[in-house]
């Protein structure tokens, strides 16, 4: 047949150029035909915005990524002075700025279903691979989180007082015997991190004892956190790092392959536990209350899911709570009167700098409770958008009707430092929450909804007893600290982070508050 012919008179003249030139123009024609559906067709297309955004994610990395670096919810601030208060930041996500709108898109519930979105989340890391974090299905995650929420309960925090102020007593001696400053942030990092370690995990690291308090675990945090705005755009590309064997890491990194290293040391005490193994007297961990609670699967029952959720609890145990308490303390010592008005009601439970106080006579305290959610408040502990996709429902905002499966989001670091709200936003007024105990409904420190922070309540417990025991029995004051480089939050990796030159808020040990 002639078309024959002619088809196999091409195949016979087709060359590497034939295909290299047909390739890319396909791939130019798909890339033309995907924008123009983005922008006119797309079900978000009708919402506001700047089409650069919406035609592409290129307009987010150049804020994120190159040549600005993490920068973006500042210029989501800006688009939405400029668009109102939804605005379509990329091709796929929505962002609204409305405090009365945060339980509508955070609800929890049978009727309301809220999966995470998996572009900004870029799962796929085999290291990674079955964590809560990484539970994208609404359904999976809940019952992950399930299996571990009576261990995170408020009642099962209250019995681990004993432990936080132990640990807290720790640091306390160490501060104590220090000639030199301090960075407050390792230290802090290193109590919340001994806490979190010893109860979940039953095993002290005893980041107490070493020179630089956390520094070695807190600078890999913070340069694992830094890859996830790069994550979004380069899932493949991260996700290939970070299941690098710590052998080969070892070799440019030790101290970071060290860390990568560390959750593989539990694996033998989960796989005896999982097996009714293990020492009689063993105190009971996280991995107990997995093994028992009953409702999981097999495949979620698998030692290597249960290692990678370890590395999660340690690292979402240490940083924010280690953050939020170095921030908080930083404006008791640099806000005189902030400092003595606290240090006053704290002598009224604490008469003596020895006195010993428990959990709900701290939090009785109306200054204490207005102190750290004030903390909360600054110091942008989770800075960032948390997106929820709606499976099951449109979503209604004023006007707009947003299709189901859309991720809808809002940013913490804006509604912490949203004028209208909190007048004044980047001053430290702990006075505004008993002035106006209304504001509590504001605070998103901790998220909302069914995926809110699993661990609040030991964050709250951590920071009660910390913020009361320290700053009642010791004088501390600022050294070589300024707040625009070493306290405020200057990029947004899901994390608020400082200014990257910062070495951390830094203070000097004066000695013990006189009675």
């Amino acid at each position: 047949m002639p078309e024959t012919s002619i088809f196999l008179t091409v195949l016979q003249n087709w060359t590497w150029k034939n295909a290299f030139v047909t390739t890319f123009v396909a791939w130019i024609l798909y890339y033309v035909l995907l924008g123009i559906y983005r922008v006119y067709f797309h079900p978000l297309a009708k919402f506001p915005g700047p089409k650069l955004a919406a035609l592409t994610f290129w307009y987010e990395f150049y804020y994120e990524i190159f040549p600005h670096k993490w920068q973006y919810v500042w210029k989501i601030k800006q688009l939405h002075e400029q668009y109102g208060p939804i605005v379509r930041i990329n091709p796929i996500h929505l962002h609204i700025h409305d405090h009365s709108y945060v339980d509508a898109i955070y609800a929890s519930g049978p009727n309301h279903r809220r999966d995470r979105d998996p572009w900004y989340h870029h799962s796929g890391s085999v290291a990674l691979a079955g964590t809560m974090l990484e539970a994208i299905n609404h359904d999976l995650h809940r019952t992950r989180r399930a299996s571990v929420a009576n261990f995170f309960s408020k009642r099962s925090i209250n019995a681990l007082a004993p432990l936080v102020v132990s640990s807290v007593e720790k640091l306390l001696a160490r501060l104590r015997a220090e000639t030199d400053p301090v960075v407050l942030n390792d230290a802090y990092a290193a109590m919340t991190m001994d806490i979190v370690c010893t109860y979940c995990f039953g095993t002290n690291m005893d980041s107490l004892s070493r020179p630089e308090y956390g520094k070695e675990w807190l600078f890999a945090l913070h340069n694992g956190i830094q890859m996830r705005p790069l994550g979004r755009q380069f899932p493949w590309l991260i996700n290939t790092l970070l299941d690098i064997p710590p052998s080969v890491v070892a070799r440019f990194d030790p101290d970071m392959a060290r860390i990568i290293a560390w959750p593989r040391l539990m694996l033998p005490t989960i796989k005896a536990i999982l097996a009714g193994e293990e020492k009689g007297s063993a105190q009971r961990t996280v991995f107990h209350e997995i093994r028992d609670f009953g409702g999981l699967s097999k495949e979620e029952m698998e030692p290597m899911r249960l290692m990678a959720e370890g590395h999660v609890l340690l690292g979402a145990g240490t940083e924010t709570t280690a953050r939020t308490l170095a921030v908080t303390t930083f404006y008791l010592m640099k806000n005189h009167d902030v400092g003595e008005r606290l240090r006053a009601e704290l002598k009224t439970v604490m008469p003596r700098r020895d006195s010993m106080v428990d959990l709900p006579a701290l939090e009785a305290l109306p200054y204490l409770g207005a102190v750290i959610n004030e903390g909360l408040r600054v110091a942008h502990g989770v800075s960032s958008r948390q997106p929820r996709v709606a499976t099951h429902e449109d979503l209604v905002y004023k006007n707009w009707t947003i299709p189901r499966g859309t991720p809808v989001m809002q940013s913490s670091y804006l509604l912490h430092t949203d004028s209208s709200v909190f007048p004044d936003p980047f001053a430290f007024k702990p006075e505004r929450w008993i002035e106006n105990p209304e504001l509590k409904r504001y605070l998103f420190a901790f998220s909302r909804g069914g995926r809110g922070c699993l661990g609040m309540n030991l964050a709250v417990s951590e920071l009660y007893f910390a913020i009361a025991l320290i700053w009642r029995r010791l004088d501390i004051e600022i050294y070589d600290t300024a707040e625009e480089r070493d306290v405020l939050t200057k990029h947004d990796c899901f994390l608020g982070m400082t200014d990257l030159s910062s070495e951390g808020i830094k203070i000097k040990v004066l000695g013990d508050i006189e009675d």
